[in-house]
């Protein structure tokens, strides 16, 4: 066979899910060849199996649980491979079970069984032999230990499990390894997720980690050809910006509601035209990311929202009707007693929160002139629009940045886009209303904030986010679908990583080939 159309790296892909690993590997070329042949993957849920196939319909596809799988079909697919290509190196792919490992799990029970599934990759090691495994998993992934009765890890024991797993797999079968944190904005896609990669190579396999070819800050990378992580916005539909929150059969919770509202204190009253708000634990005011930055990671949870905002120069100036409300969480001031003066430049957008949330002294009446209004267009006079993003812990981004991390169940706690309306504010402030929707309700009249609307991200969007093309298939339910995206592996960074892997092996090949010369001359 031609050399040039041979296959560096012929690759098995365990937990392949949807096909994040097999779209990275197969998109992989260096000077116009592809440096992978996809052998064969495994996985136990039918419709992530589907859905594989539909997009990589020549690959061999096992629908079974890792730890049962009879390897004799493997095994034979993989004899055959190494002989049609005698040059080319085997890699075994585990993108582990990460449920279990993820802080996203915060203090729930972890499922010891999911949790021992490393231990199943060395009976695939000494069935197929792999010039090299590599692995993709969570960050917490090594801090591995053992757990109490209550499913709980063991503080003390942080992280033994993980030494011993990975120092048996070295020692059983002569390899050397490495582990590195990569984010996958900094190779070019729209979300920032955060991932532990590691790598068990024979002694002539390379290991060869990817430089970043994006930076969160261009300034530490003057002297290098480094470009600006990719905004989310690009990606997401901005024309559709779902329904108002205050025509729903089933009101906000409000926790929802207060990061809205946090969102829009940091981005509306700061200046930013859009920005993304996560929906879990924390203070909400850490949870809004601006549409002008990467997503955050994408997990199996929905848990992104776009909100938008849209604004009216008149409205600064009206009276409220009705009832005395709090514009504090301390100092439980009314719409009839001071208000703030209102700045709209960035980096006044934490001072603008204090005096929002901070004694009498830091507000000024709406019955009396307006302090300074700025009009410059970082104001925001204009339609607003972010996510709000539920995902345990994650502080998010703009929009012009890429965006938080997509989890696994979105299902659950769906990502929302948030629109807010320009014009003069119509929402009337009920006695009924909780703390938090009083409070939007007053940001609305002194921002001149005539409607928020709110919808979930779609499905296209989120496969865009986690780097699969608007095209790529999917099947099952909307939840199988974002379960399948949250649980993918992000492929931008993998392509990088076999690019990397693939340059360092034909380095390698060339100075052989050299040295070769040499002792023939």
């Amino acid at each position: 066979m031609n050399e040039i159309n041979e296959p560096l790296f012929l690759l098995v892909d365990l937990f392949c899910g949807a096909g994040g690993t097999t779209l990275a590997f197969e998109k992989s070329k260096i000077n116009g060849r592809k440096t992978t042949k996809v052998l064969a993957c495994v996985n136990h849920d039918k419709n992530a199996i589907e859905s594989h196939w539909l997009n990589h319909p020549d690959v061999k596809h096992f629908e079974e649980d890792i730890r049962t799988l009879d390897l004799t079909d493997l095994i034979e697919i993989v004899q055959k491979a190494r002989i049609q290509y005698p040059n080319a190196k085997l890699i075994l792919w585990a993108s582990l079970e990460c449920t279990n490992f993820s802080n996203a799990k915060g203090g729930k029970p972890r499922d010891a069984d999911s949790r021992t599934l490393a231990w199943c990759l060395p009976r695939y090691i000494q069935a197929l032999g792999p010039d090299s495994v590599m692995i993709e998993n969570v960050v917490e992934f090594m801090a591995w230990g053992e757990m109490d009765e209550h499913g709980k890890p063991i503080s003390r024991d942080k992280g033994t499990e993980w030494w011993k797993w990975k120092e048996f797999i070295k020692d059983q079968f002569n390899y050397r390894d490495e582990w590195r944190k990569l984010n996958s904005a900094n190779y070019g896609a729209y979300t920032s997720r955060n991932r532990l990669f590691g790598i068990f190579a024979k002694d002539d396999f390379p290991i060869s980690f990817p430089e970043p070819t994006h930076s969160k800050n261009l300034k530490s990378n003057l002297f290098h050809n480094i470009q600006p992580w990719k905004p989310v916005r690009e990606v997401l539909d901005l024309e559709d910006e779902g329904t108002s929150i205050f025509d729903r059969t089933k009101p906000l919770a409000d926790k929802t509601i207060e990061r809205i509202l946090a969102g829009m204190i940091k981005y509306v009253a700061g200046g930013d035209t859009a920005f993304i708000q996560n929906y879990y634990s924390g203070n909400p005011e850490h949870k809004v990311s601006s549409i002008n930055e990467v997503c955050g990671t994408i997990t199996t949870v929905p848990h992104q929202s776009l909100v938008t905002v849209k604004k009216s120069e008149a409205a600064f100036m009206m009276k409220y009707m009705g009832n005395n409300v709090k514009t504090g969480i301390n100092n439980g001031k009314s719409l009839d007693e001071p208000c703030l003066t209102i700045t709209t430049q960035n980096r006044l957008s934490v001072v603008f929160l204090k005096k929002y949330y901070s004694g009498a002294n830091n507000h000024q009446s709406i019955d009396v002139p307006a302090g300074t209004l700025r009009t410059h267009d970082s104001f925001g006079l204009v339609n607003c629009k972010f996510l709000l993003n539920p995902q345990y812990q994650s502080k998010g981004h703009s929009i012009d940045k890429p965006c938080f991390t997509l989890i696994a169940r979105m299902d659950k706690a769906p990502p929302y886009m948030v629109s807010t309306v320009a014009g003069n504010p119509k929402v009337q402030i009920k006695p009924e209303d909780s703390e938090s929707m009083k409070k939007l309700k007053t940001f609305m009249v002194q921002y001149g904030i005539e409607d928020v609307m709110l919808r979930m991200l779609k499905i296209v969007e989120l496969k865009r986010i986690q780097g699969f093309p608007a095209n790529y298939q999917l099947v099952g339910s909307q939840a199988d679908q974002k379960k399948f995206i949250g649980n993918s592996v992000e492929p931008h960074t993998v392509m990088s990583w076999v690019n990397s892997t693939a340059e360092a092996l034909l380095k390698i090949n060339q100075k052989s080939i050299s040295n070769q010369l040499t002792i023939n001359q």
